[in-house]
């Protein structure tokens, strides 16, 4: 979205010339200092906003790494659209980003967002009702499998999530549960399956089973969440 209130939609991504007027801010979520999250409606229907801070652009590490939490988010979600992940239910769908929102269109809701060098960008998810953080106290090892099949279709995709934590996995209460992976705003992507970029998804995978490991042995301790950092 410009500041005429237009969108850039990717994919089939069904929404387009988005009337900022619309948006209405049902509540916040969660917040850090890069970004904050937000429940929204939309003509009636409910989505996951994310708003990140903008005080210029970083660029990018001496590897080449893209240090811009919002441009490594789109272009993860990108990959995760067109690719089809986004249907597969391992990640949350994507509607598309917004550029350039004027805060006071959101007071108080933006109003940390006001004294930021630039105005703030956004993309548009799917909003997930009735979900937890994954954690040592819901760990299911019937559930846990889905994020390793997940990660693969993500690299499938030509994607490197490179924030392996429980945190960034939810729960999706549902007739089935499900576990979805989220928050791609250190992600790196790729075009070409490389010896370099296998050895990355295979760290990752691994990653991920040490996590289960972790997670079903503190549960078996009977440890509460969040005892112990991974």
């Amino acid at each position: 979205m410009s500041s005429n209130g237009t969108s850039t939609l990717l994919g089939t991504a069904p929404l387009s010339n988005i009337d900022p007027s619309k948006i209405h801010i049902i509540k916040e979520i969660s917040r850090s200092d890069a970004s904050t999250l937000f429940e929204v409606d939309l003509d009636g229907q409910n989505y996951a906003w994310k708003v990140y801070h903008d005080n210029g652009d970083p660029g990018y590490a001496e590897n080449g790494r893209d240090l811009n939490r919002f441009r490594c988010e789109v272009n993860a979600y990108e990959k995760l659209l067109s690719s089809g992940v986004c249907e597969s239910g391992f990640v949350p769908k994507f509607y598309g980003h917004i550029d350039r929102i004027d805060p006071m269109m959101f007071d108080p809701a933006l109003r940390h967002f006001a004294d930021d060098k630039f105005k703030p960008r956004a993309i548009l998810l799917e909003f997930l009702p009735n979900t937890e953080n994954l954690n040592c106290v819901n760990y299911s090892e019937t559930l846990y499998p889905q994020a390793i099949e997940g990660m693969k279709q993500i690299h499938k995709a030509g994607v490197l999530h490179e924030d392996i934590y429980p945190r960034n996995m939810l729960i999706v209460r549902g007739t089935p549960d499900r576990l979805v992976w989220i928050d791609f705003d250190v992600a790196t992507t790729f075009t070409e399956l490389g010896p370099k970029q296998q050895a990355h998804c295979d760290h990752e995978i691994d990653l991920i089973k040490g996590l289960g490991e972790l997670l079903r042995d503190d549960q078996a301790e009977g440890l509460p969440p969040n005892t112990k950092f991974y």
